[in-house]
C-alpha cells in the first residue's frame, strides 16, 4: 500500500489493528469505500466485484472500535465466499468462524480498551448478525461515540429515568416504557403506536421547557 493509503486508513482504524488491516486489504483484492453515515446499517460487502476487486463498505462516521469491527465482519463475508460460494448462509456457522477468526489473529488486548474487550469476548463466542444486538458490546462501543450527541446533550435510553418523555431524531416524542428483555417499549406520542428501542440509542430527555 501506499503511504498515502495509510494516511487514509489512520484516520479510521485503531492504530495497533493498522498492520493487520493493511496486510488484509491487497491479499484479499478490498476495495475499501467510506461512505457517509447510514442508519440502517453499518457496512456492506458487494459481491460484485468492483475495478477487479471486492467492495467493502464501512460507515466513516464509525469511531476507530466500531470501524475496525464492521470492516472485519464485512471482510468475513468475503472470505466465506470465496472459500464457499454463495451455498451457505450469510451469518451462518461460517461466517461466524472466519469472523472470529481474523478477530482473534488481531492483537485485541492491545486494540479494545478493557471496558470493551470484556463484552467482546463475549461475543465472539457466538457473533450476531449485528454487534448492536449484543446489548453490552452496543453500549460499550457506544461510550465512545457521537461525541457530538454528548455535546448535545444526548442520553441512552437505557440512562432514562421510568416513565420519562424523551426526542428522537429531534422531533419525535416517545415516553418511556418497560424493559422486554434486552429491549425497551416505548409508545410515541402523537400516533400511540408502540416501539421497541434498543438500550444504546441516544435520545434527548425531554424537559418542562420543551
Amino acid at each position: 500500500m501506499t503511504e498515502e493509503q495509510l494516511n487514509i486508513l489512520r484516520k479510521y482504524f485503531p492504530a495497533p489493528a493498522l498492520p493487520s488491516v493493511a496486510q488484509w486489504i491487497p491479499r484479499y483484492g478490498v476495495y475499501l469505500c467510506i461512505t457517509r453515515a447510514r442508519r440502517s446499517k453499518h457496512g456492506d460487502f458487494t459481491l460484485a466485484p468492483v475495478r477487479g476487486m471486492h467492495r467493502i463498505t464501512v460507515n466513516g462516521s464509525l469511531h476507530p472500535y466500531a470501524f475496525l469491527l464492521t470492516f472485519v465482519h464485512e471482510l468475513a463475508h468475503l472470505r466465506v465466499l470465496k472459500r464457499y460460494g454463495s451455498r451457505v448462509m450469510p451469518h451462518g456457522a461460517e461466517w461466524k468462524a472466519e469472523f472470529r477468526a481474523l478477530m482473534l489473529a488481531l492483537d485485541l488486548r492491545a486494540i479494545y480498551p478493557s471496558d470493551v474487550l470484556v463484552p467482546l469476548a463475549d461475543y465472539l463466542k457466538n457473533p450476531k448478525a449485528s454487534s448492536d444486538r449484543h446489548t453490552a458490546l452496543a453500549m460499550a462501543l457506544e461510550r465512545y461515540s457521537q461525541p457530538e450527541a454528548r455535546e448535545a446533550e444526548m442520553t441512552m435510553v437505557s440512562e432514562l429515568p421510568a416513565g420519562a418523555h424523551f426526542l428522537f431524531r429531534g422531533q419525535r416524542e416517545f415516553v418511556l416504557g418497560e424493559k422486554r428483555r434486552r429491549l425497551y417499549l416505548c409508545t410515541e406520542i402523537d400516533t400511540g403506536r408502540k416501539y421497541l428501542f434498543q438500550p444504546h440509542i441516544r435520545v434527548k430527555l425531554k424537559t418542562n421547557d420543551e
